[in-house]
């Protein structure tokens, strides 16, 4: 009588144990990143907030638009050498100098700040990547108050290298078969 529950028994143990091991490989399964490839938009993107070249006339450009939609008045700017290793992102050291009210600059400010932005883990380019250093804040020369020039230092920054697609992780597979060496 206690023998076939005893087989029964075992039998459910043996089964538990691989029900054990499937909930573990679920677990693991959910806590490796996904690897996608990378889509023609999200490279467009890229090529938007990086471009491959230095752009000068389309940096000007920019941020002329920018000074004209936050209601500052753009009046220099300089740039200094790129900065960068071969194959690797560069920087453009930036000094923007732009006129206007407090309010208007702030706006100048958060719209560069605002070009390029990550969405849903996407990265959502309106115009060139940039990033501000520093800012100073001093009475205009031509307006007087309340009218400020703002002396923005700040970095573009230029991709001169090949895209090249990241390897995905290895799986748990590829760890488990022996190297051929």
């Amino acid at each position: 009588v206690v023998s076939p529950k005893r087989a029964d028994a075992s039998s459910a143990g043996v089964e538990l144990a691989a029900a054990e091991q499937r909930l573990s490989d679920a677990q693991a399964a959910l806590l490796r990143p996904r690897v996608r490839g990378t889509s023609a938009s999200d490279v467009l993107r890229l090529t938007k907030a990086m471009p491959s070249s230095d752009d000068q006339a389309g940096l000007v450009l920019e941020l002329s638009r920018l000074a004209r939609t936050t209601g500052v008045t753009l009046k220099r700017i300089s740039q200094e050498p790129a900065e960068s290793e071969a194959g690797e992102p560069a920087t453009i050291p930036l000094s923007v100098v732009v006129s206007g009210r407090y309010d208007d600059v702030t706006r100048f400010l958060t719209s560069v700040r605002e070009l390029v932005t990550v969405e849903n883990g996407k990265i959502a380019a309106r115009g060139r990547l940039l990033s501000v250093s520093s800012v100073s804040l001093d009475e205009s020369d031509t307006g007087g108050f309340p009218a400020l020039d703002a002396t923005i230092v700040m970095d573009a920054y230029v991709y001169g290298g090949p895209i090249v697609p990241v390897a995905p992780p290895p799986t748990e597979e590829d760890e488990e078969q022996p190297s051929s060496n």
